[in-house]
């Protein structure tokens, strides 16, 4: 009986003090092979950007915005989309098929599409320069005035789509 109202008195402070949401963060990338062929040995002529594809999943309900993001230790600018789940993807944009890869699945939670935008700076900063360091894309939000991180340990490769 001495225990229970150290008990009640632990229980009212864990509720009382506000949670910190948990963040989750997927990272895909997909190439395009130009329709020039390579040189011998050489890389590909007209080499075309890879696109990304990456999504942060958040408690529902959880307002969220976008500071930055670290991909592969370097910072860029970036916005937020929220988009539904489950998130497919056509397995080759470029020839109609029925294939699809599912990049984020069915989930309670909100989803958020984020869209790396231009290079703000040759390296991450503080807390995004060390989780870059064993992850390859760090995306950095704002939560009631905290800032919060999500991390991707790797960028998973789509099948390389066909230049149009």
């Amino acid at each position: 009986m001495k225990f229970l109202p150290l008990l009640f008195l632990i229980a009212i402070a864990d509720c009382s003090v506000a949670q910190t949401p948990q963040v989750q963060a997927v990272a895909y990338s997909r190439s395009t092979i130009p329709g020039i062929p390579t040189g011998p040995g050489g890389p590909a002529i007209n080499s075309l950007p890879v696109r990304y594809y990456i999504y942060v999943t958040v408690k529902k309900g959880t307002p969220v915005s976008v500071s930055s993001v670290c991909l592969k230790g370097q910072s860029y600018a970036a916005s937020l989309k929220k988009v539904t789940s489950p998130v497919v993807v056509p397995h080759d944009p470029n020839v109609p098929t029925e294939a699809k890869d599912m990049l984020v699945p069915k989930s309670q939670d909100e989803v958020y599409q984020v869209n790396v935008q231009e290079q703000t700076g040759p390296a991450c900063k503080d807390r995004a320069q060390r989780l870059a360091r064993d992850n390859e894309v760090v995306v950095t939000l704002k939560f009631s005035g905290r800032t919060l991180y999500a991390p991707a340990k790797t960028i998973v490769a789509l099948a390389a789509a066909a230049a149009p």
